[in-house]
């Protein structure tokens, strides 16, 4: 509990800017599933609060702030709106919408900047605000669900609010269950009571996700799980990652003989592929197979810039008519594409790929070198940061997972905060 207690101590310490930051990463995992609009105001809050700090520090720190991490970081996370930019300006069509997801991973830039400059034990509320946020989420999802329905029947599931679909709800809260695990031991060997809070904030993030019907992010699962073994196993490390794949696979086939609407999601599946080889494509497998196809076709014919952000829907009418997408399939792709990269491809061209990609790839690179430090806080917030991204990228396989403001927000934010503890200037 000493670590708790030191956490205590330092908020009666710090500045009044600091407190507000603090305050913001205790509140905002719990109030993203539970109070619509929440991430948002938080999220331009705590930009606010950047910009007020950089500004105050202009003159001392200005120099060493710009390092190659800092650097890589702006770029990578301003690409995506350059790319929209780009796209828009050859096509000559401007409108806003498409940099609604876009302007939050810009705004993060600053965000991140005053973060490598705020007390590294402040940054550390991380490890108690996201089991936190998972265990009342829960609550608020067993005492107040926000039940799906198409027409009188109930579809799969149910949320915590009715700003979130199933699929964006699902996700989420798996990555948080999952942050929750990897953070055990971020500053030192937790007690107890923290280690069972952290278990629990695991659990019940795996609860929330299975019970939502959502099998797209069920997939990171196993991922996310081999990740933390291999992070954690030191010695023997393929001994034991080969003792998890027997677990692992044994869970699996345990969940599927056990829980209901596992079995019944995961049977779907394969009578979506068994359906879709038969000539029956509209299913929600099929679907998406139609989609990505479509998607895949534009990006051949418009290679560079694409069709346009927010366009892909244009082109419907013609896969239609030309067969290419049933008209269930194509009612479908007026809302999205239902990939993250195959989205930006079609979107945005060569340059909307290039974006993304740097958005997956220059943070794993990133924590993926300061896995090495021998401090401690720095190493785990580093494997919590791979875990985020490699969580999501798993997510968009199957999803736009970031055509939401919330969960792109969300997404942002914690990469920013997590990649602030492994990159903090008073580490190096």
């Amino acid at each position: 509990m000493s670590n708790f207690k030191n956490f205590i101590m330092l908020v009666k310490i710090e500045t009044f800017t600091n407190r507000i930051i603090i305050l913001i990463l205790l509140s905002y995992p719990a109030l993203l599933l539970t109070v619509n609009g929440s991430m948002g105001v938080l999220f331009f809050l705590l930009l606010l609060v950047s910009l007020v700090s950089l500004y105050r520090t202009r003159t001392s720190l200005t120099a060493s702030r710009w390092d190659a991490y800092s650097i890589a970081f702006s770029l990578a996370m301003a690409s995506p709106v350059l790319a929209i930019f780009l796209s828009q300006a050859y096509h000559g069509k401007f409108s806003a919408p498409p940099y609604d997801w876009a302007s939050r991973f810009l705004f993060t830039i600053p965000i991140y900047l005053a973060l490598r400059q705020v007390n590294l034990r402040a940054l550390m509320t991380m490890q108690y605000s996201i089991p936190i946020g998972a265990l009342v989420a829960v609550v608020w999802l067993l005492v107040h669900p926000n039940v799906w329905y198409v027409g009188d029947h109930q579809i799969l599931g149910s949320t915590t609010s009715s700003a979130f679909n199933l699929i964006h709800f699902s996700d989420t809260a798996l990555i948080l269950g999952f942050l929750s695990l990897f953070s055990i031991n971020l500053m030192e060997r937790n007690c107890l009571f923290i280690l069972s809070l952290k278990l629990c904030g695991f659990i019940a993030g795996i609860y929330m996700s299975v019970q939502s019907g959502e099998r797209g992010g069920w997939v990171a699962i196993p991922v996310l799980i081999l990740v933390w073994v291999f992070f954690w196993s030191g010695k023997k490390r393929w001994l034991k990652l080969s003792v998890t794949v027997v677990l692992t696979l044994t869970f699996i086939f345990l969940s599927y003989s056990w829980i209901d609407v596992i079995h019944h999601r995961v049977d779907l599946a394969f009578d979506d592929l068994n359906n879709y080889a038969k000539g029956f494509k509209d299913t929600p497998v099929g679907i998406r197979l139609q989609l990505w196809l479509a998607a895949i076709n534009l990006f051949v014919a418009n290679p560079f810039f694409g069709v346009g952000p927010n366009e892909f829907a244009q082109a419907m009418p013609m896969f239609r008519d030309s067969g290419m997408l049933t008209p269930v399939a194509a009612n479908f792709g007026n809302s999205e594409v239902h990939n993250e990269i195959l989205a930006k491809c079609a979107g945005t061209g060569l340059f909307g790929l290039l974006s993304i990609l740097a958005v997956y790839l220059v943070p794993v690179i990133i924590f993926w070198r300061s896995t090495s430090s021998t401090i401690s806080a720095v190493k785990i917030s580093s494997f919590m940061g791979i875990c985020l991204v490699l969580g999501f990228f798993v997510f968009g396989l199957t999803v736009e997972i970031f055509n939401l403001k919330m969960t792109a927000a969300f997404f942002s934010l914690t990469l920013a905060v997590l990649l602030a503890m492994a990159t903090h200037k008073g580490n190096h």
